[in-house]
């Protein structure tokens, strides 16, 4: 079985760092709006524990891209398929079914693709789907740095 492993940016450091726990810290607002950070998290690397954004956090899935980088919760994914009449292109992000309470998906405990863009925009599907496209599937970026990537896209 392989061990745990998360990520999570710290604007301290201004980087993406690894570790294989994390937990939030229990900031009151007070603090937060007083210091200007926003929600963070403490995230145990090899190394030493470390300060991150709380919003960036994401586990990693296990899989990845067909360049061999990692997919983490949070990564948004592109893939193209021929459907025998043409390319289909899909961008989606990559969730946590426990996270989906109100779409239904909480009893399932599965990786999930949310879909971002063309006909299936808000829709989900099993990471099994797309990662069945390895040969295409890249990740294209994360929903923390990246956001713009999820504008736009209907």
């Amino acid at each position: 079985m392989r061990r745990p492993k998360f990520r999570g940016f710290s604007k301290v450091i201004n980087s993406w760092h690894y570790g294989h726990g994390w937990f939030e810290i229990d900031y009151t607002e007070e603090y937060l709006l007083e210091k200007g950070i926003e929600k963070q998290a403490m995230l145990y690397t090899e190394a030493y524990p470390i300060e991150c954004e709380l919003k960036s956090m994401g586990e990693y899935t296990g899989l990845k891209d067909k360049h061999g980088t990692e997919i983490f919760e949070g990564d948004i994914i592109y893939w193209e398929i021929n459907n025998g009449v043409g390319i289909e292109s899909y961008t989606a992000v990559v969730k946590w079914s426990e996270n989906l309470v109100k779409e239904g998906w909480n009893q399932t405990y599965k990786w999930l693709v949310g879909y971002t863009g063309n006909y299936y925009r808000g829709s989900y599907d099993e990471l099994s789907t797309p990662a069945a496209y390895n040969d295409e599937l890249q990740v294209i970026g994360n929903i923390y740095e990246n956001p713009e990537l999820l504008e736009g896209t209907a």
